[in-house]
């Protein structure tokens, strides 16, 4: 296919200084491999979404202008083993009132077990017997999709499930707020939502809002700060929390144990997740290190969601 571009001269429409980045795939490839090729450049995307349809595969990227097409090409063909080419993509300015719509179009509701995950545009009703979450594709941060969110959702839900309590949860990294948010409508308790990027604050309180979780101290409280070091997170320090929640990278995991491990309560549990498979090992090292054993372990494509608790 032809690569487009839409000028948005003479239409009328301002630019966001945005543009769409599109690619088709065959219905050949398993959701594994697609979830890797759209996750390629995914620090530098604006947000990543993808579909299955009838005729195959549909992912979409958004980026700021200009898009990095040409990476973009060789990681692709790096992770399906086919040649792709600059012109194998739909490039296109996204204007800006057409921002929302273009995400929201690659954003359909979807189910992970208890949850119903939904953005403001789906005019429906949530199933009955579901949780609602609903989280703006747009804001991008994290909607679900992702093998690493799913992981942790579902590891929430265990952890519902086999009757265990937290007083104080801490979602370390919260991003679009999504954990923190899904496990205050489960249990009810304090949530500190925290993150270094004050875009993602300001979009965790978004959904916070949209959501109807309350904001304060009894609810939740979303805010910027350099991990465990942040002011609100060691201001929790004697106490401890009962449940963190850090869905964030191999390497910060790592570097980060020993906080983790003196910030959880003497019977607390962490959920774990931003880590590949193959990564495992030294995640899990670090924190064995650090007084906790691993009790569940959650696997989607190459991603892994660990559940562990003080030894």
């Amino acid at each position: 296919m032809k690569k487009q571009v839409s000028p948005l001269k003479d239409s009328g429409l301002h630019s966001t200084g945005l543009s769409s980045v599109s690619l088709s795939l065959s219905d050949s490839y398993d959701e594994t491999i697609i979830g890797k090729a759209a996750s390629s450049l995914e620090d530098e995307a604006v947000s990543i979404s993808w579909v299955k349809t009838k005729a195959g595969w549909d992912i979409q990227w958004v980026f700021h202008a200009p898009a990095p097409i040409q990476n973009l090409a060789s990681l692709i063909s790096s992770h399906t083993n086919q040649a792709f080419h600059e012109n194998d993509f739909r490039v296109e300015d996204i204007p800006e009132t057409n921002w929302l719509e273009e995400s929201y179009r690659s954003f359909p509701p979807f189910s992970i077990k208890d949850f119903f995950i939904f953005g403001s545009h789906f005019e429906g009703s949530p199933p009955k017997g579901k949780i609602p979450l609903q989280i703006d594709a747009a804001t991008a941060f994290g909607s679900g999709e992702h093998g690493t969110t799913r992981g942790c959702l579902e590891a929430l839900l265990h952890l519902k499930e086999s009757g265990f309590k937290p007083k104080h949860i801490l979602d370390m990294g919260a991003g679009s707020g999504i954990l923190g948010i899904a496990a205050y409508k489960l249990w009810k308790k304090p949530v500190l939502a925290i993150d270094i990027d004050k875009e993602a604050t300001r979009v965790a309180c978004h959904h916070r809002k949209i959501n109807a979780v309350p904001a304060g101290e009894t609810a939740m409280i979303c805010a910027t700060g350099d991990g465990y070091a942040a002011r609100r997170v060691r201001g929790h320090s004697n106490k401890g929390f009962d449940l963190i929640i850090a869905n964030i990278l191999a390497g910060p995991l790592v570097i980060m144990a020993n906080d983790l491990s003196h910030h959880l309560s003497q019977k607390g549990t962490a959920i774990l997740s931003g880590l590949l498979v193959e990564q495992e090992p030294d995640v899990l090292k670090a924190h064995k290190s650090a007084g906790l054993k691993v009790i569940k372990r959650i696997t989607h494509g190459e991603w892994r969601t660990l559940v562990l608790t003080k030894a």
